[in-house]
């Protein structure tokens, strides 16, 4: 994200932990858009009235705050401003989980690495042993 400090939300499900309830709801129109981009504030604002009832300025100021979080560009014209996304779904997903493991790493390794191990062995041992092939696959490349 930008210079903006991120904010977590850590009881709430999914990308909700990195995005307010609007925020996320727009970008996941706007990451499943099925036409092309640029999109005007008016084409995401009708498809999200669809699904719930909102005012054209809250979507406008929304997508405004999004430009701001480096979640959308804008492209300015005289006569309408038009947005795409700065990354996919899934992009933007591995910067924020990239983001929150690395501050944790830098934070807190220990606990953090232990409660890792502790969860994947409850989950599933068999994530441990993935874990542990990903570790040798990386330190292989890196000697190569």
């Amino acid at each position: 994200m930008s210079s903006q400090k991120s904010v977590i939300w850590p009881n709430r499900e999914g990308l909700g932990k990195f995005l307010g309830d609007l925020e996320l709801f727009l970008m996941t129109i706007i990451w499943n858009w099925p036409g092309s981009y640029p999109l005007t504030v008016k084409e995401v604002c009708e498809a999200a009235c669809r699904q719930r009832p909102l005012a054209y300025t809250s979507v406008l100021s929304t997508m405004t705050n999004l430009v701001k979080k480096d979640l959308l560009r804008v492209e300015k014209n005289q006569f309408a401003h038009r947005y795409q996304p700065t990354s996919t779904q899934a992009e933007f997903e591995q910067r924020m989980v990239g983001g929150l493991m690395g501050q944790l790493l830098k934070e807190c390794s220990s606990p953090l690495i232990s409660h890792l191990v502790g969860s994947l062995e409850a989950e599933d041992p068999e994530l441990l042993d993935a874990l542990y092939a990903e570790i040798q696959r990386r330190r292989e490349s890196k000697n190569a």
